[in-house]
């Protein structure tokens, strides 16, 4: 039996004004997608249907968002999708501090379980991947760990939540390091580790809670000496997102009609997402749209261009929204946007005027009114 182990909180960076208010695995992509169901639909779409979130901080929305998991098939009385929260108070902390860490809770359970082979994955990345290839792979070669990796140049404001391989000549990765922002594309992990139960519970052993990258700079990596631990290359589209910037930019990519098809227009691989009860987006007769990606539940009466508009969003008449991405809330009469990201609930007055730059995009926070 598989399980996949699922971080959901990989990196120290969200989506906010420094204010979080939700795991980065929650943030929308793409209209109506959130970040973790391109993980969750690679895990199901591979035949993996034991599934253990291990939850860090902010995470209501996501398990508001996942549920059950009935929109994955993951609601069955076998398998199914199972939480580990962390323990987050200090009465519970000083009785018991050795049961605190959920990725510890985790180990427990596995250890009493059937599972033999563990697909440790970071849900903070965007991709769509067949993980059976890879376990194959992992199984064929003998490895300890496999390690899923693409080939990408890396900007400056990614290069510290990315872990770069080396890669000797026979096909062995013999460091894991930082990467660096360079402009020629380096190895880099995409957030995947194939590997036995057994190595799995030795590597984390006395770890109470870890992200993906301590995981894989320190953990792995101070273990490569004594693990055979081999690559398995990803070509396809992927998007790591950590910052404001690469949300914006990765977003935008999906208006792209050929990067966008390469992520959701794969065979026998459909990216799922929980359903929401809406009614189809209305537009007026007036409302002017080109180049975008528009959720249902909106109210588009202004002019919308090259944006992504996620669900409940109204643009009123003769607003503009350009280059924006937002996800949901109100934007009044005569109100004009360009180059904004706006979080949830956001209230734009009548005749507002937001412009910023390609360079550097303008956050509007959730529930602002401006």
């Amino acid at each position: 039996m598989i399980t996949g182990l699922c971080l959901s909180d990989p990196h120290p960076d969200y989506i906010s004004d420094g204010s979080a208010t939700r795991t980065l695995s929650a943030t929308r992509f793409a209209g109506r997608y959130r970040v973790v169901d391109f993980m969750l639909s690679n895990m199901v779409n591979s035949g993996i249907v034991n599934i253990g979130m291990i939850l860090n901080s902010h995470y209501q929305s996501l398990t508001d968002h996942i549920g059950t998991g009935k929109e994955w098939d993951l609601a069955r009385k076998s398998g199914g999708v199972k939480y580990f929260p962390p323990y987050l108070t200090d009465e519970r902390q000083s009785v018991n501090n050795e049961m605190d860490g959920p990725l510890y809770r985790a180990a427990q359970a596995l250890a009493d379980s059937r599972t033999q082979y563990i697909v440790l994955a970071d849900s903070g990345i965007v991709y769509n991947m067949d993980y059976r290839r890879a376990i194959e792979t992992h199984i064929d070669t003998g490895a300890d760990v496999t390690a899923v990796y693409t080939k990408k140049i890396v900007g400056a404001d990614t290069t510290q939540n990315t872990a770069a391989f080396r890669i000797s000549e026979d096909n062995r990765i013999t460091s894991i390091r930082a990467a660096k922002a360079v402009a020629t594309q380096q190895d880099v992990s995409l957030g995947v580790y194939v590997m036995q139960k057994s190595v799995f519970l030795q590597l984390i052993s006395g770890e109470k809670n870890c992200g993906m990258l301590r995981f894989s700079k320190e953990i792995l990596a101070s273990s490569l000496r004594r693990l055979k631990v081999m690559p398995y290359e990803y070509t396809g589209y992927s998007a790591r997102i950590c910052s404001v910037d690469t949300f914006f930019r990765y977003n935008m990519d999906m208006l792209d009609t050929e990067k966008r098809k390469a992520l959701f227009q794969v065979e026998g691989r459909r990216i799922y997402t929980s359903r929401h009860d809406t009614l189809p987006t209305k537009y007026g007769r007036d409302a002017e749209i080109k180049n975008c990606i528009i959720a249902d539940g909106c109210q588009i009466e202004g002019t919308v261009i090259n944006s992504v508009i996620c669900r409940n969003v109204r643009v009123g008449p003769g607003a503009i929204v350009k280059n924006c991405i937002i996800q949901s809330g109100t934007i009044e009469k005569d109100a004009q946007l360009e180059w904004i990201v706006a979080d949830r609930g956001i209230f734009i007055s009548e005749g507002r005027k937001l412009i910023s730059t390609d360079t550097y995009p303008m956050y509007i926070g959730r529930n602002q009114i401006i």
